[in-house]
């Protein structure tokens, strides 16, 4: 099958490099030093203790994605609608597009763009990095959770998971995903945007008993909203969150990684989008917008 990665970060080229090993077509699109490095010397994925190095098509174009039968869309979310809506000028109409985003809003953007019957989306569990440009390292457990926006979407959905299963990814199916992913976006909100504000791993948050607090708190103001929302989130969602937590107590989070590495977070997309929906329900989340705040200010520096 012929595969697109739109946005080559850690996630798309950790989970992009088993299908190129498992002899898909697969086009990378990139930018920056990054691109340049895997074209001079592949990309390089360290899986744990093994290291492959993976050859293929990498590319900045967009064009070079237009005869793609399936595309992971992975760009950060700020990027979704104008990417989305360039991608929609070049792809055909039988392109499924499955996003591998962090949050609960980007599905939105892309059925607006590509409609709901050619739309999936994933539960991402992986702790995954570019550790310099051309190098992505993984480590611990890694699978996605799979599928459609369509009611009707059942089908595609089986079918792609076996796509990912056979390329040695664990993946599975889900006919609720929404709600699915609304649990892995607790423990993003939970954990993602404290550790960038604070500057510290999950970990040393877990350590802590006042951000642990906070972190806690930051759970039960989510739980409030998804609810509202109509996802039935409660306070065991929040022990399993913190549970997952002790599983990755090393981990650097994304938005952690991108202030360190200087570079604009997800904070509007990922916490924004909470503290707008908490505003049209009447509803206060102080700690989410403190926290949010205390992040934004640490951009600023840039």
């Amino acid at each position: 099958m012929k595969i697109g990665v739109m946005g080559s970060g850690a996630v798309g080229s950790f989970f992009g490099s088993f299908l190129t090993e498992a002899n898909h077509e697969v086009t990378y699109i990139a930018r920056g030093k990054h691109l340049a490095e895997m074209r001079k010397n592949g990309l390089s994925i360290v899986r744990g203790e093994n290291k492959v190095i993976i050859h293929d098509t990498f590319s900045e174009k967009m064009e070079d994605l237009a005869d793609c039968e399936l595309l992971l869309f992975c760009v950060k979310s700020g990027d979704t609608k104008e990417t989305a809506w360039k991608l929609k000028q070049l792809l055909p109409e039988s392109t499924y597009i499955m996003s591998l985003q962090n949050g609960v809003s980007n599905e939105e953007t892309l059925v607006e763009v590509f409609g709901e019957a050619r739309v999936l989306t994933a539960a991402v569990y992986v702790q995954a990095s570019v550790e310099s440009p051309g190098i992505v390292k993984q480590s611990g457990r890694y699978r996605l959770v799979i599928g459609s926006l369509s009611d009707r979407g059942e089908e595609i959905s089986e079918k792609v998971s076996a796509l990912l299963n056979d390329a040695q990814i664990p993946a599975g199916c889900s006919s609720r995903i929404m709600l699915r992913k609304w649990k892995k976006y607790l423990f993003s909100i939970i954990f993602n945007p404290l550790s960038a504000a604070a500057d510290k791993t999950i970990g040393q948050i877990l350590d802590d008993p006042y951000l642990k607090e906070i972190a806690w708190t930051v759970g039960r103001e989510a739980v409030e909203i998804a609810k509202l929302m109509g996802y039935p989130l409660n306070e065991e969602d929040i022990k399993t969150a913190f549970e997952n937590a002790e599983f990755a107590k090393n981990h650097t989070t994304s938005m952690l990684q991108d202030i360190r590495n200087g570079k604009t977070t997800e904070a509007d997309e990922l916490v924004g989008y909470l503290i707008d929906k908490a505003e049209e329900y009447g509803r206060s989340v102080d700690t989410i917008r403190t926290v949010y705040l205390l992040l934004k200010s640490r951009e600023i520096i840039f």
